[in-house]
């Protein structure tokens, strides 16, 4: 019979460990691209440098919704203040079943870091969260269905995928690509103190070279 245990609050749980820098809300991340003819030669070379290269590969195909919280009545002013919060919902089409996901990402910071570092927040959410996000006053930016693969190498996540337009009238099996390209990212995440991390990312992204070129990209200097 298993003895009793004294459970604290979570609130209590949360702010001691956000002081303590032990929750993993930060993400580093590199991003690049690969030619849809070249898709096959870069899975097979991602299956043998990560984790169980004897199983095919994790296959995802999820629905994306990505709204902006701010207050559109404000003038607008230059700086990332003025962008607002930037919201993403999540629901994997191929199982209707799990919980939406909402997740919060941040501005990368500043600093010479080897890959791209932003805080990040991932919860579990039901699947009203649109309606309730609108109700907020938050506006739908832009959709798009992600379909691809999953590899993991240790703590590393290894996602490439495929992204197509979605609105009204389009079908599931009836999508258009936006791009003839697949995005390859790696990503992982840590709390700010855990730098060494970041330095396996990069070397995992060395061995993908020269098939793909995965960098630090921060959206906010990419001009028209």
């Amino acid at each position: 019979m298993a003895m009793p245990v004294n459970v604290p609050h979570v609130g209590e749980n949360l702010e001691a460990a956000m002081k303590s820098q032990i929750v993993p809300d930060q993400e580093f991340l590199l991003q690049g691209s690969v030619l849809d003819t070249s898709l096959g030669v870069v899975i097979d070379r991602l299956r043998g440098l990560c984790d169980n290269a004897d199983i095919l590969p994790e296959t995802f195909h999820d629905h994306e919704v990505v709204f902006v919280l701010k207050d559109f009545s404000a003038m607008s002013t230059p700086g990332p203040a003025s962008q607002g919060v930037m919201l993403r919902v999540r629901r994997a089409m191929d199982y209707p079943d799990l919980p939406y996901q909402l997740r919060y990402v941040g501005y990368p910071e500043l600093g010479n870091y080897p890959a791209l570092l932003r805080n990040c927040l991932d919860i579990p959410v039901s699947n009203n969260v649109c309606e309730f996000l609108t109700e907020l006053g938050a506006k739908l930016d832009h959709e798009f269905i992600a379909k691809g693969f999953i590899m993991k190498k240790g703590r590393i996540k290894v996602t490439v995928f495929k992204m197509y337009k979605m609105g009204i009238g389009m079908a599931k099996d009836n999508l258009e690509q936006m791009t003839m390209s697949h995005m390859v990212e790696l990503s992982v995440l840590t709390t700010k103190t855990d730098m060494s991390v970041a330095e396996d990312l990069r070397a995992l992204a060395d061995q993908l070279k020269p098939l793909v070129q995965l960098e630090r990209i921060d959206y906010r200097r990419l001009g028209p």
